[in-house]
C-alpha cells in the first residue's frame, strides 16, 4: 500500500516540478530577462548606455571604394568606359551625439562625425592615390548652367578652363584624399570673364553641401567634407522609458516629422499631404531598439540620400561569437515605384514616365546638384544599372 501511495505522491511531486519548472523557464526568466535588456537599453541619466548614446566607446569602420575608368581616351571620343574598383579605402568614425535637451521620455541632440584615415587598414592604398574617375562638379555645374543661362552655353565652353583649371573635362584624374575630404580646387584664376562666372556658380551653389566658397573667392568641391566635424540638423528621438522598443525612434528631425526632399501627395481638390517617400521613418543607424522582429523592417534616415532607408531581415550571423540579424537594404530599394521619388530633373538614364530606372534615384533635391544615386553592376569590368 505504502509502496502505491509512495510512487503516486512521487509521480505528482515529479508532474508539479515539471510545471513549476516550466512556468519558470517559459514564463518568468523571459520576462526577467527582458527587463534586464529594457533597463540596460534605455536613455537613462548616468548609465553605461546613455555613454555609449553619447559617443560611441569605439571607432566605425566607413569603408569608401571608386570606379576607376582605365580607358579615358576612348571615353573621351565617345567610347564605352572601362572601370576597375579601387579600395577600400578606410576611415576611422567616431561617433558623437551632443545632447542639447532632455524630455520626460525625449532626448534632443544633434550628431557630430570625425573620419580619420586608417592607413593599415587601407593599406596599400593611401590617400596619395590618384584615380580617374567622372568630374562630378564638371558635369553638375554644366547642366545647372544648361537648365538656368542655356543662351550662354556658347561663352561658357569658352571660360572652362579657367573656371575648372586642370580638372576642365568630363573625366578628372585627382588624389583621393582631395576628392573625398580636402577638397579639389574651382575657380583659382578664372579671368575676368570666368570671375562672372565663378560668381554665378558661387551664388547657384550655396546650398550644394559638397561646394564651398572660400575666402578669396575661389570654390572647393569635396564628395565628403561636409559631413567631417560637423553638426547635424536636430534630432528628437525616444528614450524608451515609457516604450523600450522605441528607444531611438526619431519623432522629428530638422523640427518636422517629414522631409522636404521629395514628391508630395496632391488630391483632387488641391490639397497638398505629405507623401510616404518624405516621412522620417525609424533611427539616426546609429542604435536600434531592442527585441527585434524579423518578420517586420527596421528602418534608418540615411541624411547623406535624404530618404528613411528600409532594411529588411536577410539571415542569421554572428559577431565575434554574439549572434545577430543581418538586416539589409536589396533590389526594392531602388525600383521607383512609390512614384514620389521621381522628380524628373535628371535626364539620360530615365524611362518614357520620366523617371529614373531601377537601380538609381535623382539627389538634386537633396545635395542641390544633378547626381544620382545608383545600384551598380560591374560586368565585364564595365558598369551597368539596371
Amino acid at each position: 500500500m505504502c509502496n502505491f501511495a509512495c510512487g503516486m505522491v512521487s509521480l505528482l511531486g515529479g508532474l508539479v516540478l515539471v510545471a513549476v519548472s516550466s512556468y519558470v523557464a517559459f514564463g518568468v526568466v523571459p520576462g526577467i530577462i527582458d527587463s534586464v535588456i529594457e533597463s540596460e537599453v534605455v536613455l537613462t541619466n548616468d548609465t553605461e548606455q546613455f555613454d555609449r548614446f553619447e559617443e560611441v566607446p569605439f571607432p566605425l569602420t566607413f569603408n569608401v571604394r571608386l570606379f576607376n575608368v582605365s580607358n579615358a581616351d576612348v571615353v573621351l571620343n565617345g567610347g564605352v568606359p572601362v572601370v576597375t574598383e579601387v579600395g577600400p579605402y578606410s576611415y576611422k568614425l567616431i561617433q558623437r551625439r551632443e545632447i542639447e535637451e532632455m524630455g520626460e521620455d525625449s532626448i534632443t541632440y544633434r550628431r557630430r562625425d570625425q573620419f580619420e584615415f586608417d592607413a593599415e587598414a587601407s593599406y596599400p592604398l593611401t590617400e596619395d592615390d590618384r584615380v580617374t574617375i567622372a568630374n562630378v562638379a564638371f558635369h553638375s555645374i554644366l547642366q545647372m548652367a544648361e537648365r538656368l543661362f542655356p543662351g550662354l552655353m556658347g561663352i561658357l565652353n569658352i571660360i572652362l578652363s579657367g573656371v575648372f583649371g586642370e580638372h576642365s573635362g568630363p573625366l578628372m584624374t585627382v588624389r583621393v584624399g582631395d576628392l573625398l575630404f580636402e577638397g579639389v580646387s574651382l575657380c583659382k584664376d578664372p579671368g575676368i570673364v570666368g570671375l562672372i562666372a565663378c560668381s554665378q556658380i558661387a551664388n547657384i551653389g550655396a546650398n550644394v553641401r559638397n561646394l564651398e566658397v572660400l575666402d578669396d573667392g575661389s570654390l572647393r568641391f569635396a564628395v565628403l567634407k561636409y559631413k567631417n566635424d560637423t553638426k547635424s540638423e536636430k534630432y528628437v528621438v525616444s528614450r524608451g522609458l515609457k516604450d523600450p522598443r522605441q528607444m531611438g525612434i526619431i519623432s522629428s528631425y530638422n523640427n518636422s516629422a517629414y522631409l522636404t526632399n521629395w514628391v508630395n501627395w496632391m488630391n483632387d481638390s488641391g490639397d497638398v499631404t505629405n507623401s510616404t517617400c518624405n516621412m522620417v521613418n525609424g533611427t539616426d543607424s546609429g542604435v536600434f531598439p531592442p527585441f527585434v522582429d524579423r518578420s517586420s523592417p527596421v528602418f534608418a534616415l540615411n541624411t547623406d540620400i535624404c530618404r528613411s532607408a528600409e532594411l529588411r531581415y536577410q539571415y542569421d550571423s554572428e559577431y565575434e561569437g554574439i549572434p545577430v540579424a543581418r538586416f539589409s537594404a536589396n533590389e526594392w530599394f531602388l525600383d521607383n515605384h512609390a512614384g514620389c521619388f521621381c522628380l524628373n530633373t535628371t535626364t539620360g538614364i530615365t524611362k518614357e514616365d520620366g523617371c529614373l530606372k531601377k537601380g538609381a534615384m535623382e539627389l538634386y533635391s537633396c545635395v542641390g546638384e544633378y547626381i544620382i544615386y545608383c545600384r551598380l553592376y560591374v560586368i565585364n569590368n564595365k558598369i551597368e544599372i539596371d
